[in-house]
């Protein structure tokens, strides 16, 4: 009844906004004492701290969700969204105010950041965590700044780059007419990562760049994987 019922309760508000801190604490309390008291008004003792209970069975707990890394497991899927469908009515209002002069990835929170913004922005940085990308003509991709040396970790080339070639897209070691890497290229900016790039395979196509979600085969986002980043975030 915890996981199916009372935890499920205030999903929809957790997929919208971000609770406060106070908040998390009442409702965690809520779930607690569901579970260890044998009726209303009779409050037992708990003989294992919450954080135990929120551990998966398979490390010793039951499972329970932890609400501040579920809630913002929930954000990050409304962040996710805005991500990979810029031209949704949803991304093209919020970046149309928040993100004029500034990529969403990079916005910053500001004293002065809407409750509702904010819980996005937390979301996102969630995603920052385990984001990755998909190299296809390498035009939407910065060679410096962007994860895209890996599908298994966020890694991005070391630097510091030259003042002439810092702003280079992927695209600069792309042979344009075979869409094949330009070793020579790679040799004269990148030496040190051409190991990590060859087993990369850029479209042949042309088909753009794209985002992806390291944590997933698909590479689409999902809540589940997105909690269990947040719980690591949270340990650290």
């Amino acid at each position: 009844m915890i996981k199916s019922v009372l935890a499920s309760i205030p999903t929809y508000s957790m997929s919208c906004f971000k609770l406060s801190t106070g908040l998390c604490k009442r409702i965690q309390s809520a779930l607690t004492r569901f579970w260890w008291d044998t009726k209303p008004g009779k409050r037992k003792m708990c003989w294992l701290a919450w954080g135990k209970l929120t551990r998966p069975k398979n490390q010793g707990g039951l499972g329970f969700q932890e609400i501040q890394s579920f809630n913002n497991s929930l954000l990050a899927k409304l962040s996710w969204r805005i991500l990979t469908k810029p031209d949704c009515l949803l991304s093209r209002i919020l970046k149309g105010k928040y993100c004029r002069d500034t990529d969403f990835l990079n916005v910053p929170i500001t004293s002065s950041t809407s409750h509702g913004w904010r819980g996005i922005l937390i979301g996102r940085d969630l995603l920052k965590t385990n984001l990755g990308k998909v190299i296809g003509d390498g035009k939407d991709t910065s060679l410096w700044n962007d994860p895209w040396l890996s599908l298994e970790h966020p890694t991005r080339p070391t630097g510091p780059p030259n003042l002439h070639d810092k702003d280079l897209r992927v695209s600069a070691i792309i042979r344009e007419q075979t869409g094949e890497w330009n070793q020579e290229e790679i040799q004269k900016i990148l030496p040190h990562q051409s190991h990590l790039i060859r087993p990369i395979r850029p479209s042949k196509k042309g088909a753009p760049d794209a985002y992806i979600w390291l944590p997933t085969k698909t590479g689409v986002y999902s809540v589940k994987t997105g909690y269990y980043a947040a719980m690591l975030q949270q340990e650290e």
